[in-house]
């Protein structure tokens, strides 16, 4: 009954490193724990473009955390996240997609997931971005 004055309270949480933790601002934004669909490996240039033409008409709002890149004097972003109508948002960072919705709203979901899966990232080109970090140490032999 007293259910309609209950307000959840948020702290410092919602911020996580340089941006906004996208699971802590669903939960301030309608006051419910999103399920969360994760789609990685993307071309996030086309996965935003593409979330822009379709969902045009239900952006509520757009939130990026952008950076200026010297060398060629343009801004990209880093993450971008979309709330959408019908209490969902879309989270677009770092070669990957979260899809946050509602329990009963999986069908939406997995329909958006996979028509997103057209903008992966080929194999050999994830690959190339991944490095292989070698720590260890090397003991000369003239020190002994």
């Amino acid at each position: 009954m007293f259910n309609f004055f209950k307000k959840i309270q948020m702290g410092g949480e919602i911020f996580n490193g340089h941006f906004i933790d996208v699971k802590a601002f669903y939960v301030a934004q309608f006051t419910k724990v999103p399920c969360v669909t994760f789609i990685g490996d993307m071309d996030v240039s086309k996965t935003f473009a593409h979330v822009n033409e379709t969902f045009s008409r239900n952006i509520k709002a757009t939130y990026q955390h952008s950076y200026f890149n010297h060398d060629d004097q343009k801004v990209y972003f880093n993450n971008t996240i979309i709330v959408l109508s019908y209490e969902r948002m879309i989270e677009i960072a770092n070669n990957y997609c979260q899809l946050l919705h509602t329990a009963n709203q999986y069908n939406w979901a997995r329909t958006l997931a996979t028509e997103l899966a057209q903008f992966r990232v080929a194999k050999n080109v994830a690959a190339a971005y991944t490095h292989t970090h070698v720590v260890g140490f090397a003991k000369e032999t003239e020190m002994n």
